[in-house]
């Protein structure tokens, strides 16, 4: 049964009399073991195990680029089955106490540890457990009350006295929640509080009345993420039976940006609320994750999404470079999604055909060594090919979106940053700006491209204006 809204992997596996039946690459015999996250997040596993525990692991040699696919295994006095995937162990420690040795201590990193009960109920609800999930500055729309009881008896004169008993409830009422409908699922997405959390920094989790499949719940994440402008760190995943007992759990040793996540300040990309800042209204909400999980597979969201948080996690000297990456990729997932809508190439398909045909020949003519030769052909697939700068301008136009003076130049300025250009001293205020206007660009042709909204926040400008799509920011000095 749950007993408090947080993730419950790590708390079965340390309190559930697990014990391990196959180490794979540990050493044994194994006494006893301990799994925590450690400040960065990642699954640790320490292991208790005889003084002189002999492991199976192969050893390589530094340096070894491998996909790591060992595990253990482990079952439960009451049943329960359980996995530690992708186990690395990276510290052993033997220590001598006069003539005895003490246990050998190991410790490992976990990529997804995992519980199930093989005879639990099929699952009626499931829960995905998130950090960075902000109860502030949003107000949210829907209110989550806990109630405590606790129940006190007390006997008086044990063998013919009198027992008193009493019970008392203790209510609290928060507005931190959602409630959200997608392809025809509801759920509901909770920011939670840090009490009787420990480590937790900002803990929140989506509740799904039903059990979606993986990869709609990655396409909600990614939607909620983008439409809250956080980084929703994805710490693993409870299933529960219609009497909310515990069916199935695993957790992640999850990705944080190094921790950046953290200090990415919250920008919405578009208003969610129609009465004040920072209101989340559910109607806004739903509409903005349902437009991202439409266009998710179509426009490559797992890989843009990805790319984006990368972008606003890095410093000012490279994120132009960053975001004109995504930027690039978001254009190519659209025109490959919508052939015809934007040109290919500076000449059409036959016409580059005879024409390539045609410089070849040159090529071949000219008198110059046959290295050369191949060198120039081997550049004549990129003659045809449209600039970044007029790519970006007919995707704007097809969309119906302006390009503002203030964008353009910062797009012709991003692969400075990538090529190593230093700021110039006294410029740094407008490579700050640069940044800003790229997040910006890439957040308008988003929204345009999934219809999630129909006005964007100008974070490039004082005061943070509501702007229609289709109007850029303003030019400024």
């Amino acid at each position: 049964m749950m007993r408090d809204l947080t993730e419950e992997c790590l708390r079965i596996l340390n309190k559930g009399f697990f014990e391990i039946t196959d180490p794979g690459p540990l050493h044994q015999p194994i006494r006893s073991f301990s799994i925590r996250r450690d400040e960065k997040l990642n699954l640790i596993l320490e292991t208790e195990a005889a003084p002189n525990a002999t492991s199976a692991a192969i050893n390589l040699p530094p340096g070894t680029v491998r996909l790591t696919n060992e595990r253990a295994l482990l079952r439960s006095v009451g049943g329960l089955e359980g996995e530690f995937f992708g186990l690395v162990p990276y510290s052993q420690n033997r220590q001598t106490l006069g003539v005895t040795e003490q246990p050998l201590k190991e410790l490992a990193r976990v990529h997804v540890a995992k519980t199930n009960n093989p005879s639990g109920a099929p699952a009626a609800y499931v829960i995905d457990w998130l950090e960075n999930l902000p109860t502030s500055p949003y107000v949210w729309p829907a209110a989550s009350n806990v109630v405590t009881r606790t129940i006190t008896t007390r006997r008086i004169s044990l063998n013919d006295g009198i027992t008193i008993a009493s019970d008392t409830d203790r209510s609290s009422t928060s507005w931190n929640s959602a409630k959200v409908t997608v392809d025809g699922a509801t759920f509901y997405v909770c920011a939670l509080d840090r009490e009787d959390r420990p480590g937790a920094i900002k803990p929140g989790c989506i509740v799904y009345d039903g059990a979606p499949d993986d990869q709609f719940r990655k396409k909600v994440r990614t939607g909620l993420s983008f439409a809250m402008g956080v980084y929703l760190v994805d710490l693993g995943t409870s299933h529960y039976d219609a009497e909310w007992n515990v069916v199935s759990t695993l957790a992640r040793s999850a990705y944080s940006l190094r921790r950046h996540a953290f200090d990415i300040e919250t920008l919405q990309l578009a208003p969610l609320g129609d009465r004040f800042v920072n209101e989340l209204g559910a109607p806004q909400l739903s509409k903005a994750i349902q437009a991202f999980v439409t266009a998710f597979d179509s426009l490559d969201l797992a890989n843009l999404h990805w790319a984006f948080w990368h972008a606003c996690a890095a410093t000012p000297h490279i994120a132009p470079a960053h975001f004109g990456a995504a930027i690039e990729g978001l254009q190519s997932a659209y025109t490959k999604a919508n052939p015809g809508k934007v040109q290919e190439g500076w000449a059409t398909r036959d016409e580059w055909k005879i024409l390539k045909t045609a410089l070849s020949a040159v090529i071949d003519g000219g008198n110059i060594s046959l290295e050369a030769k191949m060198a120039l052909k081997n550049k004549l697939p990129t003659f045809n090919g449209i600039d970044q700068r007029q790519r970006l301008k007919d995707v704007m136009a097809a969309l119906n979106l302006e390009l503002g003076d203030d964008e353009d130049a910062a797009w012709r300025r991003r692969n400075k940053a990538a090529h190593g250009t230093p700021i110039p001293q006294g410029q740094e205020v407008a490579a700050i700006r640069d940044m800003k206007l790229l997040r910006g660009l890439f957040q308008r042709l988003l929204l345009r491209m999934t219809n999630a909204a129909d006005q964007y926040i100008d974070y490039a400008s004082p005061n943070h204006e509501y702007r229609p799509l289709r109007q850029a920011p303003p030019t400024i000095g």
